[in-house]
């Protein structure tokens, strides 16, 4: 087999394996997170649980950007997907319960935009500061950019009562 004899393309099968094993970390965490969830709380429409994960995300970003073991990263992951499915479930719930029916296709389609939107840019954005600013600089940005998002979630739930 032509993989096993060249040793770049054994490489990058060996990276995009590794690869393929972070994203199972996340889907691990990601599968654990509601389960935890619905233990933990009867109303997970409170900020702490729709706001705590970004916390938690930009923490393990930071993380990320500081720790290089394989076994650290993994476990990192593993805690990102927790948030990710968690913040998932309990910010689309906020979101349910506090937009009219009558305007809640129109509103997830909106945010479902703004969602894929930033998605884009970040990935335009990401490559560009990697470039000149490495990835660990990348993994900060981000962890930032949670903290932000969860700051300002917060003040407008708190104005809001």
């Amino acid at each position: 087999m032509e993989l096993a004899r060249h040793r770049l393309l054994r490489a990058l099968a060996a990276t995009q394996f590794l690869v393929a094993l972070s994203a199972g970390a996340i889907g691990a965490g990601a599968a654990i997170g509601p389960l935890i969830l619905t233990k933990i709380t009867d109303n997970p429409r409170r900020p702490g649980f729709v706001l705590g994960p970004f916390v938690l995300r930009g923490l393990v970003d930071a993380v990320l950007a500081t720790i290089t073991g394989l076994v650290s990263a993994m476990s990192a992951l593993v805690v990102y997907g927790l948030g990710t499915s968690t913040g998932a479930v309990t910010f689309n719930s906020l979101l349910q319960a506090e937009i009219p029916e009558k305007l809640r296709v129109r509103i997830f389609a909106t945010f479902d935009m703004l969602w894929q939107s930033g998605r884009l840019i970040s990935l335009l954005l990401g490559g560009i500061a990697t470039d000149l600013f490495g990835i660990r600089a990348v993994f900060y940005l981000g962890g930032a950019l949670l903290l932000a998002a969860a700051w300002t979630g917060w003040r407008g739930l708190k104005t809001q009562t």
